[in-house]
Parts: C-alpha cells; structure tokens; sequence
C-alpha cells in the first residue's frame, strides 16, 4: 500500500464521519514516501480554529501497540482523539485495502493515549499515520461538545461509492 492509498482511505472516512465538531478535511504535504521534508497526511480542522494532522511517518522499531481508550477524551487531546477517531472509522468501515489497524506508542513521544495509528495493508506492507496538533484562535472546550456522536452509516457504506465518473472509451 502506498502512502497516498492510506491518506486517501483517511481522508474519504473523515468526510464520511460527518463529525460536527470537523469543519473541513484536507489534504497537505508533497512527499510519496515518508521520511521527507514535506510529509504527506490528513488534517481535520475543527470548530475552534485547531487542527489534528495524520502523517505518514517512518515506522519506528520501538512501538508498543495500546488498546482504545474506555473514557472519551478531552477536546484539548486534539491529536489522540483524531488516531482513536480514526480506530473507530476504521472499525466501522473495515476497508478491504487494510488488514489491520492498531493504535501505537512511541519512545520518546509523550501522548496521553498513543502516538500513531499503525496501517497493515492486505499485502503486507505498513503505513505509519503519526498524529499532531495545532491550537486554533479560540479556547478548546473542557468538555466534548459532541458527546452523543455516533458514527453514521455512511462510513460503512463509504467504499461502495464511486468517487470518479467512469471512464467511456474516446470516440474516433
């Protein structure tokens, strides 16, 4: 699986969630391969001004796989409440492309619940999805302002739509 297959899978759940605290999904980042000065990812700008970023990074040799959080997490969380809303996206649509999914912590990386979202795709190979933050102009709410959000249906049905017209042969 290539890094910009992972991104797109990200990127088309994001949409599909439909979250009410996500105003707009976009893509960001030149690099195909990680390890690169413009890393390629998905950032999830929310109602506040902050952002949380998914980005493709080179998997580490020293992660430690963690289970999902029990507890919803803080707002202010911006970057590990996008991996476990990813995990949970990812639980819901079960993306043929991907294998297994899992949430990792990293050496040297202080999070509350993980640093990244590890992607083993149906042929072996591994995307790493690092997540960050950005602060926005306005104060995170203390508390989730969305506490009721259920994953919509759409996400399990987010692959079955087309997302290119077909192609019709040229005429002569």
């Amino acid at each position: 699986m290539q890094v910009s297959q992972a991104l797109d899978v990200m990127e088309a759940l994001l949409r599909a969630a439909e979250h009410p605290d996500i105003v707009a999904v976009e893509r960001y980042g030149r690099d195909t391969q990680p390890g690169g000065q413009s890393p390629a990812g998905v950032k999830a700008i929310h109602r506040s001004g902050s952002a949380a970023m998914l980005w493709a990074a080179v998997p580490p040799r020293d992660v430690t796989p963690v289970p999902l959080p029990s507890e919803p997490l803080p707002p202010k969380w911006r970057a590990a409440r996008i991996l476990v809303l990813a995990h949970e996206l990812l639980d819901a649509a079960r993306p043929a492309a991907i294998r297994s999914w899992e949430l990792c912590r990293q050496a040297g990386v202080e999070s509350p619940v993980a640093a990244a979202l590890r992607l083993t795709a149906g042929d072996g190979s591994v995307v790493y999805l690092r997540a960050t933050s950005a602060s926005g102009s306005a104060a995170e709410p203390e508390t989730d302002p969305y506490p009721d959000y259920q994953i919509p249906q759409g996400v399990r049905e987010w692959h079955l739509r087309v997302s290119a017209p077909s192609a019709e042969p040229a005429s002569v």
